[in-house]
């Protein structure tokens, strides 16, 4: 061999050393680069959660949906960062109200309770009702409630006492018994008036609402022992909403001996359950004084029937107050023969009388129309 013909030989050797190690160099800068950029991403992400409290919350709260998904890589709430935290909590709360709202999420949901009611989790909670916290308390009471754990159930009912001159532990108390059911704390603390005088009657409502037991027999138990008349109110509107017609002797005596608004709630719902034991008392109203209570018993006559109450209700057609003669209106469009009763009312010699008549009778029309 030639020293030309070697030296061409040596020439190919190196070019092909040179060529496998730039084949090698180029496999690592491209797997350098994925990492790097993996980094920056992750390093993007947690400056992210520095800045913005929301970022941090959709990152908590996309972890949250990964860890109840089966398929997801994450197995524990101890697997998210940051989650024993006062925005994990909120965070953990709202995701569960989500969960909640799906009965395809069921299981989605069931496996978050476990975890929040576990071991990791759980000495996290009882560290926050240990503090001095409110704020961080009344979220841990809210996250119990939207998780449904009964079991801290007495730990509710202890903040609430230890509360007691809080609203939002109330409040939030209140609620999250409620959706726990817990039935014999609930009337307990309703006896209670140190703790019952803080909730107001928009609040009962909103805890009514939730109820998960037997909400006609907490009814039934609350109107005759609860120690606020706010709750009592309560009772007799979830009552009429309801339609627990079979409770109507409970409410009767509230309209008979009640304070005026306790009277006028009284009112209303005996004529939506259509009690007619209270029918001479409900009549009697047409009287009253207060004008909400001559407007409510103008409805409720109309559930009791237009024709058998024509007479009341064409006096309260021409009561004073607008909204007695448009609430008598409204209950009198019922009647079957209307021409009949455009001539009654004329003959009242009430103006005001049959123009609101003619207009309820119109406003009827046009939405009887609109509905076929």
């Amino acid at each position: 061999m030639s020293i030309l013909q070697k030296l061409l030989v040596g020439v190919n050797i190196t070019l092909g050393v040179l060529l496998v190690v730039g084949l090698i160099l180029l496999l690592l800068l491209h797997i350098t680069r994925a990492v790097d950029n993996r980094r920056v991403q992750k390093l993007r992400e947690q400056l992210l959660c520095l800045i913005s409290g929301a970022a941090e919350a959709k990152r908590m709260k996309n972890h949250i949906y990964e860890m109840v998904n089966p398929e997801g890589k994450l197995d524990q709430l101890s697997d998210i960062r940051g989650i024993r935290s006062a925005r994990g909590l909120i965070v953990m709360a709202e995701t569960a109200e989500e969960l909640a709202c799906s009965e395809q999420l069921r299981p989605q949901f069931v496996k978050l309770q476990q975890e929040a009611g576990g071991e990791w989790y759980g000495a996290y909670l009882h560290k926050i009702f240990e503090g001095v916290d409110e704020e961080t308390t009344a979220l841990v009471v809210k996250l119990i409630g939207a998780l449904r754990l009964k079991s801290y159930t007495p730990d509710v009912v202890t903040q609430i006492y230890c509360c007691r001159t809080t609203t939002q532990i109330q409040h939030v108390g209140m609620l999250t018994l409620c959706m726990l059911g817990a039935e014999r704390d609930i009337i307990a603390l309703c006896r209670d008036h140190t703790i019952a005088s803080l909730l107001s009657f928009r609040t009962l409502e909103e805890i009514f609402s939730v109820y998960a037991g037997d909400l006609k027999r907490l009814c039934r138990k609350l109107i005759t022992s609860a120690s606020d008349p706010y709750i009592r109110r309560t009772c007799i509107k979830t009552i009429g909403e309801q339609g627990y017609d079979d409770l109507g002797d409970l409410v009767l005596p509230h309209l008979i001996q009640g304070h005026i608004n306790t009277r006028i709630d009284s009112a209303r719902t005996l004529g939506q359950i259509r009690f007619e034991a209270a029918l001479p008392q409900i009549v009697a109203g047409a009287g009253d004084p207060r004008w909400e209570m001559r407007a409510v018993v103008a409805t409720a006559l109309g559930a009791f029937g237009e024709q058998e109450n024509e007479e009341t209700l064409i006096k309260l057609l021409c009561d004073r107050e607008w909204w007695v003669r448009y609430r008598a209106a409204e209950s009198l469009t019922k009647a079957a023969d209307t021409k009949e009763l455009l001539a009654r009312v004329e003959k009242t010699g009430d103006r005001f009388a049959a123009e609101m008549m003619r207009f309820a009778l119109e406003q009827a029309a046009l939405i009887k129309g609109e509905a076929a």
